[in-house]
């Protein structure tokens, strides 16, 4: 005999992390691969799904990062994703991408997109530049600066926390690096009420960083109290000095949920 329950029923959201494939600086082709992986994602259940850092771009564009036209492209494709998503109503989906702002700052971001609209956009706080990393050679630090309120109309900070419109299902946004800060931005985002955090990540692969990434976000997880979701860039960034593996991971009050295979 066989007894099927809807896990809706019982107040649960299904969560996914989704390593897309990559062609570093093909907006269009990546924006594709975005889109699909939503869609096969969301036609498994899940309501949030959190994709990789800069992933409407790549993260090993380098300096094309500065080229106007790779920005305004990003740009375009963000609002075309977000209108092709539309049917999608329940469904809310973490991108990445480069955002230049009116004072000609280029921020390294992440936009939730939901019900047709972009709900906002987070900018990375902590920007590694060490060893095989030069973020700041290309990006603004958002704590460093003065940021706006919004841009283009949409709400842009890093305090931002999203309601999903479902009873204690708030979302709140760490970026990579974020959370390998000393303070990690998700827990003041949890004290102020975020009960799922999303972090698009592009962490490459070094000899026992995946054990020390594993810890990291399940043991955030705990210090949240909610649930974390991690999704790292896949094998399609290894096109520089250093490889990805799409490793990626869910965590819920300090117990892994599931994890990829790198």
């Amino acid at each position: 005999m066989t007894i099927r329950t809807d896990w809706r029923q019982h107040g649960f959201v299904r969560v996914a992390a989704a390593s897309c494939p990559v062609v570093v600086a093909d907006v269009a082709q990546n924006t594709a691969a975005l889109e699909a992986a939503i869609r096969s994602t969301a036609g498994s259940g899940a309501s949030v799904i959190v994709t990789p850092e800069l992933g409407i771009t790549g993260y090993s564009a380098g300096d094309l990062f500065a080229q106007h036209l790779l920005l305004e492209e990003a740009w375009t494709a963000l609002l075309g994703l977000t209108a092709a998503l539309a049917d999608l109503p329940y469904v809310c989906a973490v991108v990445g991408l480069p955002v230049r702002c009116t004072d000609s700052r280029i921020y390294n971001c992440a936009a939730v997109v939901s019900g047709g609209s972009v709900r906002g956009l987070v900018p990375k706080q902590f920007l590694p530049n060490r060893a095989e990393f030069y973020e700041d050679r290309w990006f603004t630090r958002a704590h460093e600066r003065g940021l706006p309120d919004e841009h283009r109309g949409i709400p842009f900070g890093t305090d931002l926390l999203v309601d999903l419109g479902r009873p204690g299902l708030v979302l709140g946004v760490d970026i990579c690096e974020d959370l390998w800060s000393v303070e990690p931005p998700s827990g003041r985002l949890a004290l102020a009420g975020a009960t799922v955090i999303a972090n698009p990540s592009a962490s490459p692969e070094v000899l026992g960083k995946a054990g020390y990434r594993r810890d990291l976000v399940r043991m955030q997880s705990a210090r949240c109290l909610g649930a974390y979701v991690y999704a790292g860039s896949s094998p399609g960034e290894s096109t520089m000095d250093v490889v990805f593996g799409g490793h990626s991971l869910v965590a819920e009050n300090g117990v892994t949920l599931a994890e990829t295979d790198r």
